[in-house]
């Protein structure tokens, strides 16, 4: 270091640079597929609703941590001269919003499936009735894992690592804190929602005291695709993001096993724009809608760009007389 600046140009290592590309590819893929899913949203009403907020809070924690990643990447890259204190604290924020914003998603899709579960049981809009409850589930979500992580560092029950040439990570000291933070971090969210979302499931397949048999039919196609749709989403979600959370409190980040589970956790990112839809079935009609639009563009383009070839009627090829004939040759 430079006693005079007090700056240290912070690069990317040749090893850590290689290791980090793949990740920088899945990330430049889920830009549009998460583009292309926000001007779904700004294009149709039918997918701005209240009763989505728990999808638009998830699908902003997964811009929040593609903005995190392309924010250090380019620190790094472009070897900027950072004074010691705002490296530090940039070497913090770069550990510590990583795991919060992948902790936030877990407990999202909980109030998701809670919502749900009590939209199905008590056949009620949760969403207008009881608008200040929700409110507060957004605060203690957002902000009592934050407040979590800043309490680890001050206890000092978590230690910052910072390689030369690599990202900064956060690891707990202790065998103890590390099971601790598996079990709010992932086991608790995950179990809850499980139990949610079949809690829903087996009521929408119950179908005792129900008389009428269009009533059991409906319920019966309805717990179908629910079926379907929320096996293809929580199955998706668990393999590509389970591992991130998994290996966090055992395993430095940029190890061979903290980079497998990032490159999952990152391909998780790149397709949940596409597998949302197996939510909500507005979302899967809009994306049909633009899909239907686009081909209808490319079918029209085509046909203008077809020659016209004008053939002339029988009428007009027997004015022709023997000197024009003749004339011709």
């Amino acid at each position: 270091m430079d006693n005079q600046t007090d700056c240290e140009v912070i690069v990317w290592s040749q090893q850590a640079f290689s290791i980090i590309q793949p990740i920088f590819y899945i990330s430049i893929i889920a830009i549009f597929t998460h583009l292309f899913f926000w001007i779904q949203f700004l294009l149709y009403p039918s997918v701005r609703q209240r009763s989505m907020q728990w999808l638009y809070a998830y699908l902003i924690t997964d811009l929040l941590l593609l903005v995190r990643f392309f924010l250090s990447y380019i620190y790094r890259y472009s070897s900027l001269c950072i004074p010691h204190h705002p490296r530090i604290v940039i070497c913090y924020c770069e550990a510590i919003f990583d795991n919060y914003l992948n902790l936030l998603q877990s407990y999202i899709l909980l109030a998701l499936n809670i919502c749900r579960y009590l939209q199905i049981v008590r056949n009620h809009n949760v969403y207008s009735l009881n608008r200040r409850l929700i409110l507060s589930a957004h605060l203690f979500i957002y902000v009592l894992p934050l407040l979590g992580h800043v309490t680890l560092i001050q206890r000092g029950w978590s230690h910052l690592q910072n390689p030369p040439g690599d990202a900064c990570d956060l690891l707990p000291t202790s065998l103890l804190i590390r099971l601790v933070f598996l079990l709010f971090s992932y086991f608790i969210p995950v179990l809850l929602t499980l139990t949610f979302l079949l809690r829903s499931l087996n009521y929408i397949r119950n179908t005792d005291g129900i008389q009428s048999r269009e009533i059991v039919d409906a319920r019966l196609r309805h717990h179908r695709q629910l079926v379907i749709q929320s096996c293809v989403f929580y199955s998706l979600w668990l393999i590509l993001w389970s591992p991130h959370l998994l290996v966090f409190p055992f395993y430095y980040k940029s190890s061979r096993v903290g980079i497998v589970a990032q490159i999952m956790n990152y391909m998780s990112i790149a397709v949940d724009p596409v597998v949302i839809a197996a939510l909500d079935v507005r979302f899967l009609n809009a994306w049909k809608s633009s899909g239907d639009h686009v081909d209808r563009q490319v079918r029209r383009k085509r046909s203008v760009n077809i020659p016209i070839i004008v053939l002339s009627s029988p009428t007009e090829s027997s004015k022709h007389t023997p000197e024009d004939n003749f004339d011709s040759k």
